[in-house]
């Protein structure tokens, strides 16, 4: 079964990400946070790593919203199922640009977090990091969050005595309608293990937040798995995922992939992989997903 997670004030990005394309956050990234700015981000990782709920939500503004759909009510709900799978959580931000007009703040932030899932037989080991934007607003000499936007996120779960370490390599950002490639290599040799995979490709909604999918495990050749899959004809993320499987472990990395009308750059060139033939996947009709 494959479990999805969507780490809220967390998640994940491990490729080098491109900055925010406004010059007044890059004129200000240099210059030391607002205090009010760094407390509340301070106070926001001492709450989430106490799994205080309440607290937390003291800083979010009735009327805030999310990129992904995320009402208060509903990032108060998906945040809550998120704690009760994982008893034992972890959070720390960095600042790494800001703005400051009238009695708005906008920040981007990488947040990186770290978690164990300790059910029985299901201690799965949680690493992400998450790039996002914040907006935030003075409310009675207090700060609040009024928005978020995810600007890149990659996490990474993992069981077992060795699970298999997998690099994974997707574009953050496509075109819609383009091609891309997708690269899960397993990092060390294989030797004689019989190693299984799948992937998985689901559009970011809310309704998606905390969902499991059954999917199909496949043996593979080659160490990891190669496929060509191709952007949806709308804009909108959606997240790219990958099980393998060992008798030693389990990995499960996953990526948001932003696709864009605007963007025409470049699409991601794999690594040259000997002996390994990509599979060619489009998306199908009535069929949200593509690989």
């Amino acid at each position: 079964m494959f479990k999805r997670i969507s780490l809220l004030l967390v998640s994940a990005a491990v490729a080098t990400l491109a900055p925010i394309a406004n010059s007044a956050l890059a004129a200000q990234s240099s210059k030391p946070a607002p205090p009010e700015l760094e407390n509340i981000v301070f106070a926001l990782d001492k709450a989430a790593s106490k799994q205080d709920i309440e607290t937390v939500m003291k800083y979010y503004a009735p009327t805030f919203n999310h990129s992904d759909g995320l009402t208060r009510d509903l990032y108060k709900q998906t945040l809550s199922e998120l704690w009760q799978r994982y008893k034992n959580i972890t959070y720390r931000t960095e600042i790494s640009k800001w703005e400051k007009k009238g009695d708005l703040i906008t920040a981007e932030t990488v947040t990186m977090v770290q978690g164990m899932r300790g059910a029985e037989n299901d201690n799965f080991k949680l690493d992400a990091r998450l790039i996002s934007t914040q907006t935030y607003k003075s409310v009675n000499g207090q700060l609040q969050v009024v928005s978020q936007q995810v600007l890149a996120e990659q996490s990474s779960l993992s069981t077992g005595d060795a699970p298999p370490p997998v690099k994974l390599k997707v574009p953050e950002l496509i075109g819609v309608g383009r091609q891309y490639v997708l690269d899960a290599i397993v990092t060390e040799p294989l030797g004689t293990s019989l190693l299984l995979g799948a992937a998985i490709e689901e559009p970011v909604e809310a309704k998606n937040y905390l969902n499991e999918n059954m999917i199909n495990l496949r043996p593979l050749r080659a160490g990891g798995l190669f496929k060509i899959g191709q952007a949806p004809f709308s804009s909108g993320d959606r997240w790219i995922s990958v099980v393998l499987v060992r008798e030693s472990g389990i990995t499960i990395a996953s990526q948001r992939l932003r696709v864009s009308k605007d963007f025409t750059g470049n699409q991601y060139t794999p690594l040259p992989e000997p002996d390994t033939t990509p599979s060619r996947v489009r998306p199908r009709p009535n069929n949200d997903q593509t690989l």
